[in-house]
């Protein structure tokens, strides 16, 4: 099973090394249509307790691969993200194999690709579902990408004054109407803030506003202040996710684990001869399963 898991994801990256440069070619219309179409608001549902965020949920659409978006830009906003001397230099030093300054592979220092956790912010705008537990005291959020959780506490407490650094960071929240008000600190800034590299600080604090609109979608716009990297602070473009049901694809979610022992295999056969444009060693894991 591994075997075949390994060999889809090399011939999804061959794929995409193949048709990326015809990617990259598409107007400029097309790309702002694009854009329209990954944040428009997916069709409405029945009315639904806003205060009820349990359910599987995914992200619906995603910010695509960076055609159209700015060569300093992130996943989480349209423009160029508002850096100090100091976060220029931290994002040039993210080599990412993904958006308007990606490279292959091979050139990157991802820290994905040694099979460290993706953390939260990157996994909150990746096309993975993660459902949310509501109990009377906290929210849990279990994510399927690395089958991580991580929890949201609601029952009054304060934040602490040193809470990290934590990979998916410590959060405590309130009610503000329908919208449920999250306040993230002690973010572990090894990490990346999304695919494309974008940097932050261990002092950075996050905002997260999560709104129930229906039964059906999910809305979350995330302000980020961290006056070590950016000038200001910023909110993010909203991002919009539909409610997974039964029978539907992403309703039960998988075990997406990456171990180092799979990650290294897969690295050394399949994704950095293919970036390269070479071929690697014969192995297994390259080869289709046997029928």
């Amino acid at each position: 099973m591994r075997k075949w898991m390994l060999w889809s994801i090399g011939a999804a990256l061959l794929s995409f090394l193949i048709l990326a440069p015809a990617a990259s070619a598409q107007d400029a219309a097309g790309a702002r249509a694009g854009a329209r179409a990954r944040n428009a608001t997916p069709p409405p549902g029945p009315p639904h307790d806003p205060h009820d965020l349990n359910g599987v949920w995914l992200l619906a659409g995603g910010a695509g691969n960076g055609a159209g978006r700015p060569r300093l830009g992130s996943e989480w906003i349209q423009g160029e993200l508002p850096l100090t001397p100091a976060g220029l230099e931290k994002l040039n030093g993210n080599h990412a194999a993904k958006g308007p300054r990606g490279d292959v592979p091979a050139k990157g220092n991802d820290p994905i690709s040694d099979a460290n956790v993706p953390g939260l912010l990157r996994t909150l705008v990746y096309s993975r579902p993660f459902q949310f537990i509501q109990t009377s005291d906290k929210v849990a959020q279990l994510f399927e990408w690395f089958r991580i959780w991580r929890e949201i506490w609601t029952d009054g407490r304060k934040m602490p004054e040193d809470p990290g650094p934590r990979f998916y960071g410590y959060s405590v929240a309130q009610w503000d109407g329908d919208v449920l008000d999250v306040d993230t600190f002690g973010l572990d800034s090894r990490l990346w803030a999304d695919e494309w590299g974008m940097p932050f600080s261990e002092n950075m604090r996050v905002r997260e506003r999560w709104h129930r609109l229906d039964r059906d979608n999910l809305e979350l716009t995330l302000t980020f202040t961290d006056p070590e990297m950016y000038t200001r602070p910023f909110t993010s473009e909203t991002k919009h996710f539909r409610l997974q049901t039964k029978g539907m694809p992403d309703a039960e979610m998988l075990e997406v684990i990456f171990t180092p022992m799979d990650e290294k295999d897969f690295n050394k056969t399949i994704r950095d001869p293919s970036s390269l444009g070479i071929e690697g060693p014969k192995s297994g894991v390259r080869q289709p399963p046997q029928r």
